[in-house]
């Protein structure tokens, strides 16, 4: 129930940056994971975080990568053609499960620009 708090907040704070927790319990860095996901965004690799928070911890940073899964598992279930229709932006987070995710999106875009 936490989570889908977070995420809310997350989706109501619309454009704002997601910066890492300043907590540093598991359960915050699954959820910054989980949201860092839901965004759309690539998964920071380990060195680049280290970098925002130089005192993450190797279970941190598993727990950010556990949370990570889940979010993409959920973002990855939306339709891409629709996405790129709603002129949504895409990274590329979805490329390694479905190699015409992109194909779609693409595809959406382009309907997008012909209305």
């Amino acid at each position: 129930m936490r989570i889908l708090a977070a995420i809310g907040l997350v989706l109501l704070a619309g454009c704002v940056q997601l910066q890492p927790p300043v907590e540093g319990s598991e359960q915050s860095w699954q959820a910054f994971g989980q949201q860092w996901a839901l965004k759309g965004y690539v998964i920071e690799p380990e060195g680049k975080l280290t970098q925002k928070v130089a005192e993450l911890t190797s279970a941190q940073f598993a727990a950010y990568e556990a949370g990570y899964q889940v979010g993409k598992d959920e973002y990855c279930q939306q339709d891409p053609f629709v996405m790129g229709r709603n002129g949504k932006i895409y990274y590329g987070i979805c490329n390694d499960v479905d190699r015409r995710f992109l194909d779609e999106y693409w595809r959406g875009k382009r309907a997008r620009s012909k209305r």
